[in-house]
């Protein structure tokens, strides 16, 4: 079952992952991480290895945001990146996948790397007591 929202745009995106056009392949790859389902877990995962690093981006941001414990962090070198639209997808999939904000905001560079720090050490001290909750797509404390 996708997502709330547009299954027209979900259909579409799930197309568009086989595009040439890197731009278009990583935006797909995030629609998909918003209206997708788990189902879609194994064809996101073959882009995280794409040449193209904005398809990489979007696949872990896709991925982060449909459970998936690795991506988390996968995502944090791009807390810190250089360019803004990566910072934007990492800390917007974190903050999604979790419902915290531990700093930006992502047009600061600098802020972001101390952000990135403090998603490092709260993921660190936390995962091992996180579960996957399907229904809230999102992470919460095992009960």
């Amino acid at each position: 079952m996708i997502g709330k929202g547009n299954p027209r745009e979900y259909e579409r995106a799930l197309t568009e992952l086989s595009l040439r056009d890197p731009v278009r392949r990583g935006s797909a790859a995030a629609t998909v991480g918003v209206f997708g389902s788990d189902k879609d877990v194994p064809r996101l995962k073959t882009l995280v290895n794409d040449e193209a690093e904005v398809v990489r981006v979007s696949a872990f941001y896709a991925l982060a945001l449909l459970g998936d414990k690795g991506a988390i962090e996968k995502l944090f070198p791009f807390v810190g990146h250089t360019r803004e639209q990566y910072r934007k997808l990492a800390l917007t999939a974190l903050e999604g996948a979790t419902r915290l904000n531990h700093g930006g905001p992502h047009g600061d560079e600098e802020a972001c790397k101390k952000a990135q720090e403090a998603w490092k050490t709260w993921w660190e001290a936390n995962k091992a007591g996180l579960a996957w909750d399907k229904q809230k797509k999102q992470w919460v404390a095992k009960s």
